[in-house]
């Protein structure tokens, strides 16, 4: 049997520390977009394409800058 050599070893370790990541960031992702305290935001931000107007932003007062 062969000796594994560095770069399978270091292959191998960067592959599953990879893995362990990915799923930490999913897990991470998964948490803040379930969190109620987000529900209002992704409500508003959920509505949003749909509201009437190109004008600029009632509450904010924000125009661009053909408007100005």
């Amino acid at each position: 049997m062969e000796p594994e050599t560095t770069y399978s070893l270091v292959r191998t370790w960067a592959g599953a520390g990879g893995l362990v990541l990915m799923v930490a960031l999913f897990i991470g992702v998964l948490v803040y977009a379930l969190r109620p305290a987000n529900k209002k935001k992704f409500d508003r931000l959920a509505r949003l394409p749909l509201q009437d107007g190109d004008g600029p932003d009632e509450k904010t007062g924000d125009r661009t800058e053909a408007d100005k």
